[in-house]
C-alpha cells in the first residue's frame, strides 16, 4: 500500500552570512539593510512538502502511466524502465514568507526577497529528499521536473497530471497552479524522485547554453 506524506516543520539552516555570498552583498548599506528582511523571512517561512508514492503501472513507448495516471516523455520512460515505485513531490518556500516580497514596491528589496526564498526552498527541498532516501534506504536518486531541460524532455504540460498525482495539493501547502502553467508561489518546485544508479539530472539533456542553474554538462546520448 503507498502512503502520502506532508511536511510543513523544515527548519531554515541557512545563515545569513551564506545569504550574503549569495547575494553577492559588499556594500555595508545594503547588508544592514538586507539583514532584517532575511531574519523577518526566516522568522516567518513555513516551507512545505507533499510528497506521494506511486506505484509505475505501465510503460509503452513514451507513455509512463503511474497509479493510473499517463504521462508522456521518453526520457521518463527510460529512466523508469525498471522502476517500480516513485515520488511525485511538490515543495514550496510557503505562502507566509512569498507575500513579503509581493508587499514591497522596491526593486532591488524584492529582487533580494526573491532569492532569499529560493535559498529556503532548496533547504527545504534538501531536507524532503534526505526524509525520503532515509525512510525507504534509497542510495542513489534521480529527480525529473516538469519543464526542466529541452521542451521535449518533460513538457510542462504535464505539470496537471503531476498535480492529480500528488492530490490536494492546494490544500494542503498553498500552492497553486496558474493557466500559465506556472506554480504561485514561484518558489516552487515539482516532480518525481526515484532511485537511480546512473545519477540522471535534467541539465544532462538540456542544449540551453550558459544557463547560471547548469549542474552538468549536456549529454547528448542520454537524449536518444
Amino acid at each position: 500500500m503507498t502512503e502520502r506524506f506532508f511536511r510543513n516543520d523544515f527548519p531554515i539552516h541557512a545563515t545569513f552570512e551564506e545569504v550574503k555570498k549569495k547575494l553577492l552583498l559588499q556594500d555595508q548599506d545594503d547588508i544592514d539593510l538586507v539583514r532584517p528582511l532575511f531574519e523577518q523571512a526566516v522568522h516567518i517561512a513555513r516551507p512545505k512538502a507533499i510528497c506521494h508514492e506511486a506505484l509505475v503501472d505501465d510503460i509503452t513507448g513514451d507513455r509512463v502511466t503511474i497509479s493510473g495516471i499517463t504521462f508522456r516523455s521518453s526520457i521518463m520512460a527510460k529512466n523508469l524502465k525498471d522502476i517500480r515505485r516513485v515520488f511525485a513531490y511538490i515543495v514550496t518556500c510557503g505562502v507566509e514568507v512569498d507575500s513579503m516580497s509581493h508587499e514591497q514596491k522596491d526593486y532591488f528589496i524584492s529582487l533580494w526577497l526573491d532569492m532569499i526564498k529560493e535559498i529556503i526552498l532548496f533547504d527545504a527541498i534538501t531536507q524532503f529528499i534526505d526524509d525520503i532516501c532515509n525512510k525507504y534506504d534509497i542510495e542513489k536518486y534521480a529527480t525529473m521536473n516538469p519543464g526542466s531541460g529541452n521542451v521535449d524532455v518533460w513538457p510542462i504540460a504535464q505539470q496537471r497530471p503531476l498535480f492529480e498525482l500528488v492530490g490536494d495539493v492546494q490544500k494542503d501547502s498553498g500552492v497553486i497552479l496558474k493557466e500559465s502553467l506556472l506554480m504561485v508561489p514561484t518558489k516552487s518546485v515539482s516532480g518525481i524522485l526515484f532511485p537511480s544508479e546512473s545519477g540522471y539530472v535534467n541539465c544532462a539533456v538540456c542544449t540551453r547554453e550558459n544557463c547560471i542553474g547548469r549542474k552538468a554538462a549536456y549529454n547528448p546520448a542520454l537524449s536518444k
